[in-house]
């Protein structure tokens, strides 16, 4: 059986296209990284922080909703949300101040710092970490009580 991060979040975009959508990734990699990652984000596209487009964010163990509700609503109420907003936020509501970034960049000093003073550690693997990956987007889940 191969090791799977599994975690459910938001698709974002950022720029004048800004939105969310409801995402689930599936990503096969080491077993003692699948164990370890509660909070995720990842670039698929991006080849530095600059460039930054388009930012999976996911927690393991959560539904789109409860990511929607505990990180993104509060973001989105106020009005503006830099990158270290979006992950100290992600980070803090998983309950261990950790995110892991998967991307093809490093995130920089500043971005290190920023997150740091509000107590939040990232921790940055290549987006090779993912042997496989599958990113399911737009998809709502209902409930199995559903008529």
């Amino acid at each position: 059986m191969y090791p799977y991060f599994i975690g459910s979040g938001v698709l974002l975009e950022a720029g004048a296209n800004a939105g969310s959508v409801p995402a689930t990734l599936h990503a096969q990699t080491d077993a003692a990284l699948a164990a370890s990652v509660r909070a995720a984000a990842v670039d698929f596209e991006g080849v530095g922080q600059a460039e930054l487009a388009r930012l999976l964010v996911v927690v393991s163990g959560w539904t789109s909703s409860a990511v929607e509700r505990m990180v993104m609503a509060p973001l989105r109420a106020r009005g503006t949300a830099s990158l270290a907003d979006v992950l100290a936020a992600l980070a803090l509501a998983a309950g261990d101040g950790t995110v892991h970034l998967f991307s093809e960049w490093l995130p920089g000093p500043d971005l290190v710092e920023t997150l740091a003073a509000r107590s939040v550690t990232v921790i940055a693997h290549p987006l090779a970490s993912f042997e496989r990956a599958a990113l399911i987007t737009g998809q709502r889940s209902r409930s199995p009580l559903a008529a």
